[in-house]
């Protein structure tokens, strides 16, 4: 089942509440039909809807984006999910005015006078004005949100608000709080508002998300004993060798030597195969534990030694707030159902242990586990509730499968039809969106067909250099692409093959030798050998792997995918997308593991455990009803697609 969101207090209204004043209230049937739509879109029964908080913040955090093909049969999903999370905005708009609206009416005339005041006064600040042009815009922001008056302001309201923001409106909020203190810096003795200032400077909100902290930024000893650390961390079996050796020959005695090695040999069963990888993980450890350090008062420049960090009360005071984080950001995971915490505990135990090479620093890392056992969560126990959610809706929205599998077709289309009329109109920057829109097109061809890693879509390369081979060869050009992946390069050290047939191998064509031209023109960046061009580096590279400058950043390819996903009225990930094809070859053929894990690149016990919470035959049975009459071919794509 899937999660369900935070339950709000007592005080805070839900989405029953909402429906309930909408119906007493007499607002559009449309509106309405759109909140009873609410608990489908996230994967929950009906009777949730007293379980969604009813904020402005929460809908578009995690509704706005959800999956709109679960409650539609629209032709455009994406105009459709656009209509209702319009009317849905607007009630929830309406409904907390009302809410607000007996004693809201004397404050909000007080906020207008401060509005006024700012607004009479700016202008371009060179030329003498107060004010910089738009700052009485923040002010209006706190006007439309605040309960109390100006002078009533204080540290709860001002987290009141915050609470209901997103991270981007967050922004603009701390930015308003700016200038209100500016205000009472300034102001508090002009006689038109300075009845209207409190007396103190306002705090502004506090940070959802840990504060951000640049490795660079950290003191240079502190950050060397850390480099240090990590490199005995990393040592390889040569590397220890030659210590072993130069050790030997210092004088040290052999047997004392040899035991050490062997004590130390079953301690590691391997050391890190992905150096950066490991490095990057280990790194973002550290700052953890110095973000926690400076949350109890202490100076970042003091910093010397990452063994000084390894301090009881500063571990559990880290995993507490890292607890406390993640309940409290709708953009994190529930703290029990996040790996954050387990994967932090698990860096800071690898490196005392081969790193420090203390057994006592070691210890207190332990204890955390024990005492946040309920929070440690470890990788590859079972899907994520939005990988089920996925799996969920396909099985019971039928009508969603055809889309999924016609999924390239439909996208492309869809590009095509914009990049003409973009091209008519002569609008560049349209014509640049559609030629992106035909690269998602390319993804899910890909995914549809394979689906593999989003590491692996975003190094996917159409050519080779000097150093690595490129992934495609044309079979039968425009008809038969094939994508082979060398074992360096996949998650497990598999040799993994994609072939594109079809129409999904001449969306592949038209868009290496049609439109990415055009793209690369638009971009005003040169040719790479990735068939997703940008200018990025890819991220955490294997040792052995050399790979070119000019992909995608994860951000771009993540516009670039969701982009995709909205047309098709399915909200799901490149990952997910593994999920997705795992259902429907079980829905085609239930119990056949053995099918879904070779198509995955997994393993049958793995795909089992994930995929064998029933034996899925009804839904199965209505998959297959729905596509065989809704979409005839269907069944025979994916057949065709997975016996390649």
């Amino acid at each position: 089942m899937p999660a369900l969101p935070p339950c709000p207090t007592d005080e805070d209204p839900t989405f029953a509440d909402l429906l309930a004043w909408a119906g007493a209230s007499n607002e559009q049937e449309d509106a309405i039909r759109e909140v009873l739509k609410v608990p489908a879109r996230l994967g929950l029964c009906d009777e949730d809807l007293g379980l969604i908080p009813a904020t402005l913040g929460y809908f578009e955090e995690q509704i706005a984006g959800s999956s709109y093909g679960t409650v539609s049969k629209a032709r455009d999903l994406k105009s459709a999910r656009n209509r209702g999370n319009s009317r849905i905005r607007t009630l929830l708009k309406r409904y907390h005015e009302n809410r607000d609206e007996a004693c809201i009416k004397d404050v909000r005339a007080e906020w207008t006078r401060l509005v006024d005041f700012v607004a009479r006064r700016e202008g371009f600040l060179d030329r003498g004005a107060m004010f910089a042009t738009g700052k009485s815009r923040g002010l209006a922001m706190l006007r439309a949100r605040a309960q109390v008056a100006p002078k009533d302001m204080s540290a709860s309201e001002i987290n009141r608000i915050a609470d209901t923001l997103t991270s981007e409106k967050r922004k603009a909020f701390s930015r308003a709080l700016k200038t209100f203190n500016h205000l009472i810096t300034d102001h508090t003795e002009t006689r038109e508002i300075s009845d209207l200032l409190p007396r103190s400077l306002l705090p502004l909100p506090a940070p959802i998300l840990g504060q951000r902290i640049a490795w660079e930024s950290l003191p240079g000893i502190f950050r060397s004993d850390a480099e240090r650390v990590m490199r005995k961390a990393l040592a390889q079996p040569n590397d220890k060798v030659e210590a072993t050796r130069a050790r030997i020959v210092a004088g040290e005695d052999a047997l004392t030597v040899l035991r050490e090695l062997d004590r130390a040999a079953t301690k590691r069963k391997r050391p890190p195969a992905n150096v950066h990888a490991a490095t990057a993980n280990w790194r973002q450890a550290i700052v953890w534990l110095v973000r926690a350090a400076e949350a109890q008062g202490q100076r970042r420049e003091t910093l010397t030694s990452i063994a000084d960090l390894y301090e009881h009360d500063l571990l559990d005071q880290a995993c507490l707030d890292q607890i406390s984080r993640s309940r409290a950001s709708l953009r994190r995971k529930n703290p029990e159902k996040s790996q954050t915490l387990a994967h932090r505990l698990t860096a800071l135990e690898t490196l005392a242990r081969h790193g420090l090479q203390r057994e006592e620093l070691e210890a207190i890392v332990r204890l955390m586990r024990v005492y946040h056992h309920d929070y440690i969560r470890r990788p590859g126990k079972g899907m994520t509730d939005d990988a089920k959610r996925v799996c969920k809706a396909l099985l019971e929205s039928a009508p969603l499968v055809p889309k999924l599998v016609r999924a390239p077709q439909i996208i492309s289309d869809e590009a095509d039809k914009q990049i003409s009329d973009a091209c008519s109109t002569g609008h560049v920057d349209r014509e640049l969106s559609a030629l992106r829109l035909y690269a998602t097109a390319v993804l899910f061809a890909v995914q549809m067909s394979r689906p593999v890693r989003t590491a692996n879509l975003i190094r996917l390369r159409y050519r080779g250099t000097r150093e690595i081979p490129g992934h495609i060869t044309w079979i039968r050009k425009r008809e038969h692409a094939e994508l082979r992946y060398s074992p360096g390069e996949v998650k497990n050290d598999r040799e993994i093959a994609v072939h594109l047939k079809g129409d999904d191998a001449q969306i592949l064509w038209r868009w290496l030798y049609d439109l990415r031209p055009r793209y690369l023109e638009l971009r005003g960046i040169s040719d790479t050998p990735y068939v997703i061009p940008g200018t990025a580096q890819p991220r955490l590279q294997a040792p052995d792997l050399r790979l070119p400058i000019g992909c995608v950043a994860p951000s771009t390819f993540a516009d670039i995918w969701r982009d995709g996903t909205a047309i098709i009225g399915l909200d799901l990930t490149p990952h997910q997308s593994r999920h997705a094809v795992a259902t429907l070859i079980l829905a085609m053929e239930p119990g056949n593991y053995a099918k879904a894990a070779s198509v995955l690149g997994d393993t049958v016990a793995t795909v089992e455990r994930h995929y064998g919470y029933d034996d899925g035959a009804a839904a199965s049975a209505e998959v297959r009803k729905v596509l065989l009459v809704a979409h005839p071919e269907g069944l025979d794509k994916i057949r065709s697609r997975n016996h390649a």
